[in-house]
């Protein structure tokens, strides 16, 4: 870490540590890593789902746990944290922000990377490049250097890896949910030059338009989730139903996944 970077607060959670920001602290963090590109800085967060899945994958796990900054996307993970007695401030959720930040980044003249959602059918722009022109009308200075989908084989990757350094930009923005996202930014963040890697889910295709998020009451009461298992429930549910109980019982237990960090 820099000498000139400030300390990032931390609240530990099961094994993990949360930056414990706000959301505005938490923007002003990513502009402020992605400006300086004194060393990578991966980003990662965690809801009910993603600690499910480290129990089920050690591998995950130890990949969430190197990430360099983790933060609580799901509102369970607030109030988890508080009964933990171990709060952090609040629950930072990109899809939330994402006008405010595109405007940050449009302000400080960074170059952005989008990688993520789904491939166009023929004929049809893919989801993360309707997200882009989504992003640019909204700030038509955006730095855009490069979009791609994030359906990518092995081969693809390294296509794609290779574009990223040749376009140089400042902040990779990884929308391919979980664990795929995350294995590509810990890879990745470790060669070439410094920047900021961020796992953002399914932030390309909200705005693109083809996934629908829950009215804001709803995701300030932390309920999001069943407005997405309502649209998804045969994919969902398993997630959800059994998952969210899964979780509860994770937290009264107050044990950590098992796996070994390798820092």
């Amino acid at each position: 870490m820099s000498r000139t970077t400030p300390r990032i607060p931390l609240q530990p959670f099961l094994g993990f540590q949360l930056v414990a920001l706000t959301t505005t602290r938490f923007r002003e963090l990513v502009v402020a890593r992605a400006r300086a590109r004194a060393t990578p800085f991966a980003i990662g967060y965690l809801n009910a789902a993603q600690v499910n899945l480290a129990f089920a994958n050690a591998e995950h796990a130890r990949r969430l746990a190197e990430l360099h900054a983790l933060y609580a996307d799901g509102q369970a993970i607030v109030w988890a944290s508080r009964w933990l007695k171990r709060p952090v401030p609040e629950r930072i959720n990109a899809g939330d922000f994402t006008r405010e930040l595109i405007a940050d980044c449009a302000r400080a003249g960074l170059k952005l990377a989008l990688i993520g959602g789904r491939p166009g059918a023929e004929g049809t722009p893919a989801e993360v490049d309707r997200a882009a022109a989504r992003f640019r009308q909204w700030e038509p200075e955006l730095r855009l250097v490069l979009t791609h989908h994030g359906y990518l084989s092995p081969d693809d990757a390294r296509a794609v890896r290779t574009k990223i350094e040749a376009a140089d930009p400042d902040l990779v923005m990884l929308g391919m949910g979980a664990p795929r996202q995350e294995a590509l930014a810990a890879r990745w963040a470790a060669e070439g030059r410094p920047r900021v890697w961020w796992c953002v889910g399914a932030l390309f295709e909200y705005y693109a338009g083809t996934r629908r998020r829950a009215p804001r009451w709803m995701r300030r009461a932390g309920l999001e989730w069943l407005v997405r298992l309502a649209l998804e429930p045969r994919r969902l549910f398993r997630r959800y139903v059994i998952g969210n109980p899964l979780f509860v019982l994770r937290v009264l237990r107050r044990r950590p996944p098992a796996y070994r960090a390798n820092r």
